[in-house]
């Protein structure tokens, strides 16, 4: 194995004397430069949602936005009630769909929603069985008609780009294994090693001297050990190799060896570090996925290690989330007794899992977009 290149010669990037912990948003505008961003707890993600669209939503999409708010909120707290099971997959589905409509309309990206298409299509293979022969037919926004795409709207609001093809397809079995709770469950079924590897740590890195700041990734070593995963495969698969490189790490943490990778172009910044980490975020964001907790850190990151065969059904973790929610929704309005064959298959526990868990993780992930901040619950109400 060819020797790794030493560190980037740098320290952890701080302001005003505390370091900078790692975020989608660790900065916020505060006068002349951008000062640090605290966590924001909340027992209710819905207030959070709501006071961003009443202060960033343009005052023609307000209406709608905060109409379809509330939808959104009675068509959640109706899905999660004590009892609700049967329609609990179809009517978490019009919440998230109502949800991302007024996402949309608080960044602008869409005037209104009236008249607009679910932008997905739930199909299988004849003869196939549902949900491992099943996939979804994506489609670009607008459509023929100039109406909306919910599913590439909210791709075009998170990303800021449309579908790569008027029309992708999404096999179900490749967007299982995207979800982050429940994924050793998916591994038992499918019998297949753990795709997510978690990270230590991200720091924000700089050189005073040469005005640069950088990325670093940390990951504990034996977690690739006992799951057999060469570090190799952790950077190709995880995409991280587009952009950072292994270096020399002699880090140790709880007496864990980790190891560590550098972003391999650093930023060369203007004035103040602070106000220019946006560049380096937007490297890694599409490549990393997070759960939201109660207790410290309150985030865990995640890389993702795909296939490079189904490297085209790979999506962004709240889009994976929203198209397997279309689709169990669709099964269960439409076909209500396959849904409980699903059940009965080998991912049965797979799915009664993400109906259970990943609801409330999908607000709080959202109420983070709409703030432009950390959202999490906290651990005492």
């Amino acid at each position: 194995m060819p020797t790794l290149p030493h560190p980037r010669p740098g320290d952890r990037l701080e302001v005003k004397g505390r370091q900078i912990p790692f975020s989608f948003w660790p900065t916020r505008p505060a006068g002349g430069h951008h000062a640090l961003q605290s966590l924001l707890f909340a027992v209710d993600p819905w207030i959070v949602i709501r006071e961003s669209i009443t202060v960033t939503c343009g005052k023609a999409q307000k209406a709608e936005a905060l109409a379809c708010l509330e939808q959104a909120r009675d068509f959640f707290v109706a899905a999660t009630e004590a009892g609700v099971v049967a329609a609990r997959p179809l009517v978490l589905y019009y919440s998230f769909m109502n949800l991302v409509k007024a996402f949309c309309l608080t960044r602008g990206t869409r005037a209104t929603f009236d008249q607009a298409q679910h932008g997905l299509s739930e199909k299988k293979a004849t003869g196939a069985r549902e949900l491992t022969g099943a996939y979804l037919e994506a489609f670009r926004t607008p459509n023929g008609k100039g109406e909306p795409n919910n599913f590439a709207e909210f791709m075009l609001a998170l990303l800021g780009t449309n579908l790569p093809a008027p029309s992708m397809r999404y096999d179900l079995l490749n967007l299982l294994p995207q979800i982050v709770p429940g994924h050793r469950l998916w591994a038992q079924a499918a019998k297949k090693t753990e795709r997510f590897i978690a990270i230590q740590e991200i720091q924000f890195r700089h050189d005073r001297t040469a005005r640069q700041v950088w990325l670093e990734v940390y990951f504990v070593r034996d977690d690739l050990t006992r799951l057999g995963i060469s570090h190799q495969r952790l950077a190709s698969e995880s995409l991280l190799n587009t952009t950072f490189r292994e270096i020399q790490c002699d880090e140790i943490h709880n007496d864990r060896e980790l190891i560590c990778y550098e972003q391999i172009t650093p930023y060369t910044y203007a004035n103040y570090p602070a106000d220019e980490l946006q560049p380096l975020i937007q490297l890694l964001r599409q490549k990393i996925w997070l759960t939201v907790a109660t207790v410290p850190p309150y985030r865990r990151h995640y890389v993702y290690l795909s296939p490079p065969a189904e490297r085209a059904a790979l999506l962004p973790q709240l889009l994976s989330i929203y198209a397997i929610t279309y689709y169990l929704g669709s099964i269960t309005r439409y076909r209500p007794h396959h849904f409980d064959a699903i059940a009965a298959t080998r991912f049965g526990p797979r799915i009664q899992e993400f109906i259970t868990s990943q609801p409330l993780q999908f607000v709080y992930l959202l109420a983070s977009e709409f703030a432009r901040q950390d959202v999490t619950r906290p651990s005492i109400i």
